[in-house]
């Protein structure tokens, strides 16, 4: 019984810190995922970015709920996202995705990872 338990409340906690319902998932800027043109990137980084930093973070801390290759899984699929929406996703953490899972510099490096794989 403590197994049953056990497993349950682990899948819940993964569920909640990965946003566990894809229905629920908004695109910050209203776009359906798709860039328009929008400004890849972040002025304060001037363009410079550590992509290997970025897939790691990645990996480590989004790909549970995007998946390996960004096609999606418990959160919505991220291509065809500039890296400011990626970016403004991290910090609000849009649905029930946690915010500010990686932050600053780390922030940027895992957007311009995700435009970089697009």
């Amino acid at each position: 019984m403590k197994k049953i338990a056990a497993g349950l409340f682990g899948t819940a906690l993964l569920l909640a810190a990965c946003g566990g319902d894809n229905n629920n998932a908004e695109d910050p800027a209203g776009n359906n995922g798709a860039d328009n043109g929008a400004n890849n990137e972040a002025a304060d980084n001037n363009g410079e970015y550590d992509l290997a930093n970025g897939e790691e973070l990645y990996e480590g801390q989004c790909a549970s709920c995007h998946g390996g290759d960004l096609e999606g899984g418990t959160g919505p699929a991220l291509e065809g996202y500039s890296h400011d929406e990626v970016v403004a996703s991290i910090q609000e953490g849009p649905g029930s995705m946690p915010e500010d899972l990686v932050e600053g510099d780390d922030a940027e490096d895992v957007a311009a990872w995700v435009v970089d794989q697009n």
